[in-house]
This record gives structure tokens, sequence and C-alpha cells, in this order.
């Protein structure tokens, strides 16, 4: 699964808590990293990036939430969830204001910890996708006719059109023999030339 190759980040201070989690995450297929306190968390997020943040609302020194705000500075599209035993309107409104994910009251089920990673992870992972074909638009598609029965190995045009990048094969080796039935004015050569090009990205 795509999702899965993205790291987590678990930021507890209870060693049998953090690790039983870590453990679950990891024997589901993610690559998880933990972090006993805030300031080791954020020297990890110096130097590696994640996917999902996870972090204990009261950790030794700075907070959780103050962590994913930093955290943010440094990965902007880091993904957070907050784990608490103490539970708040104030705190969970704060954790909505910074855009965490989702604030997890403890006890919580890992599956349900597990479901928030995964759905983070595959929203990333689309709309990574959909930004990174957004800057390619189809620039044109040169047809012509076939001038030889399909018999590819002796046209040259059909030779260097295959040498060329963007070149695809629009009609395939088994409707080639129904094209050889078809007039001379219908018989489409088999190939399409197609150049892509670069569209404004502020449009």
């Amino acid at each position: 699964m795509v999702a899965r190759k993205k790291k987590i980040l678990l930021v507890e201070d209870e060693a049998v808590l953090r690790e039983s989690v870590r453990d679950w995450l990891v024997d589901d297929g993610y690559d998880v990293e933990v972090a006993e306190d805030g300031e080791q968390a954020l020297e990890k997020i110096k130097k590696e990036e994640y996917g999902v943040i996870v972090l204990d609302l009261r950790l030794p020194g700075i907070d959780g939430l103050q962590v994913y705000e930093e955290a943010k500075e440094i990965q902007p599209k880091a993904k957070g969830v907050i784990i608490t035993a103490y539970p708040s309107k104030e705190t969970r409104d704060k954790a909505k204001r910074l855009g965490l994910l989702d604030y997890l009251p403890k006890p919580f089920k890992v599956e349900d910890l597990e479901k928030l990673i995964g759905t983070a992870i595959e929203e990333a992972e689309e709309k990574k996708l959909a930004k990174k074909h957004l800057w390619l638009e189809l620039g044109a598609v040169s047809f012509r006719l076939c001038t030889h029965n399909y018999e590819c190995g002796s046209c040259a045009f059909a030779q260097d059109i295959q040498d060329r990048f963007g070149t695809i094969s629009v009609i395939g080796e088994d409707e080639v023999t129904k094209f050889k039935e078809m007039p001379g004015s219908q018989r489409l050569c088999r190939y399409a030339s197609v150049h892509f090009v670069k569209k404004d990205q502020s449009s």
C-alpha cells in the first residue's frame, strides 16, 4: 500500500504505550520512529520528513501542541494527531486551530489511530499526484494515414516517430487486420506523436 511508505513519528513519554503503539503500527506495515519528548521530536523533524506526527499532549518540557506548531514551520505538509489522558475544550479548540487531524482521548483504540494515519497519508498522496499532473496539458496530437499497409518496418515515418518522446500507439496489433480491410482514406497510422506543454500553475 502506497500510504505506508511514509514515515510516522510517535512522540510519547510513557514507555509502555509508546512501544506498544509503535509495535502495532510496524506490524501492520508502517515505518515508525519514536521520540520521548518534544525536543527530541523536533530534532528528528529537522532531519527526517514525516507523513503524520502523533503527539501526546502532556510531554516533558514542550507540550504536544507546541511541538506540532513548531513542526509545521519545519514541515508544513506534516499531519498531526494529539493523544491525551487530559482532554479539555481549550486544548481541543487549539488543536483544531493548528490544523491537527484529530484529538484522541486516552484510552483509545490503536485501530482508530491507524485509520486516521492511513487516511491522512492516502489523501496527501492523492493531492501530490493531482498537483503533479496539473502542470501538464495536451498540447497537440498529430494523426496521419498509413501508406504502407501497416507494414511498419518498411515505413520511415513509423520508425522515426517511435524514436521520439511522447509517442503512443493508438491502434493495437489486434485492430490492424480490421483497418487493412478499410479504404485507404480511413487507414490511420498506428502511431500518434503526442506533445505535452507546461501549463501555467497560477491558472
